[in-house]
């Protein structure tokens, strides 16, 4: 079983247990903590006799068979688990290499900020376009907003 399948039927036990019992869980946990899910799946069963839920019995069913599922698939060792990643790896091809004189630019075609009349960074959009002065009597609006 995936474990976004799992996911899924832990927010859907959480959303039912919160709907009918105000009880909040946390579903990742739920999902990836056996001891947790099977003590959600136990209250979530405990609920839904004393209340008459059924639905809540169904999804603490189904949750249980998932995390029983999990927990008995045999796990790889971390150290195989390791050691094939490690062969991938080594067999991967090499990264691209810069050619020679090659220089990134590193300011994104954009030219530097600089504070103008306003005391506000302005851009300057390069040394060839020039800022109008503004005629101090014309009206002016909030922000040069129109």
């Amino acid at each position: 079983m995936l474990v976004s399948e799992k996911l899924a039927m832990a927010a859907h036990l959480h959303v039912l247990l919160r709907r009918k019992t105000g009880r909040v869980t946390d579903t990742e946990w739920m999902a990836a903590n056996t001891e947790y899910a099977m003590e959600i799946v136990r209250f979530a069963r405990a609920k839904a006799q004393e209340d008459g839920h059924p639905d809540l019995a169904e999804w603490a069913d189904k949750l249980e068979r998932a995390t029983l599922e999990t927990a008995k698939a045999p796990s790889r060792p971390l150290a195989q688990s390791a050691l094939q990643i490690l062969r991938e790896r080594s067999t991967a091809p090499a990264p691209l290499q810069e050619a020679p004189g090659f220089s990134p630019d590193t300011t994104g075609g954009f030219s530097a900020s600089s504070f103008g009349e306003s005391g506000f960074a302005d851009s300057t959009l390069g040394t060839g376009r020039q800022r109008k002065e503004r005629d101090p009597n014309a009206p002016r609006y909030v922000g040069g907003i129109r």
